[in-house]
């Protein structure tokens, strides 16, 4: 039993990962508040380091809710949104979760959840703050 469901994970990793890189990618290489330039982000070291080189400090909160509809409903909120921005805040650890992802098991996705998270690392953008996606399976 244990390894058929493995085996179905694995098989689904290659559509999780480009969903989510994507989204990633999306989120993380937004325009900056007043900038025009993309940034760009990789790890040296055990530091996570901008396009020049530069270590780059994330403050943020963490947004996982892990019963339906597995986000914070208010993470777009406008208002809250600046709230964070003027704390400092630039990161917001969203988790993902994977019943929600794919609630029937059978191999169908729920492209609305998908297009939410999506539009969430969006709007965190918009207010410099970046979504970095952390993928559950709690419930699954």
């Amino acid at each position: 039993m244990l390894c058929v469901q493995r085996t179905r994970l694995l098989a689904m990793l290659p559509f999780l990962l480009v969903t989510f890189v994507a989204v990633i990618l999306d989120s993380c290489c937004c325009e900056a508040i007043n900038s025009t330039s993309k940034l760009h982000f990789s790890v040296v070291d055990r530091w996570i380091v901008d396009q020049h080189g530069r270590v780059r400090i994330f403050h943020g909160i963490n947004s996982v809710m892990k019963g339906v509809p597995y986000y914070d409903e208010q993470i777009m909120n406008i208002t809250r949104l600046e709230l964070y921005r003027r704390w400092g805040f630039n990161a917001v650890r969203l988790g993902t979760m994977w019943a929600g992802v794919q609630p029937i098991k059978q191999g169908q996705f729920n492209e609305t959840y998908i297009s939410t998270l999506e539009r969430a690392a969006k709007q965190l953008a918009q207010y410099g703050i970046y979504a970095l996606l952390d993928m559950h399976q709690v419930e699954y």
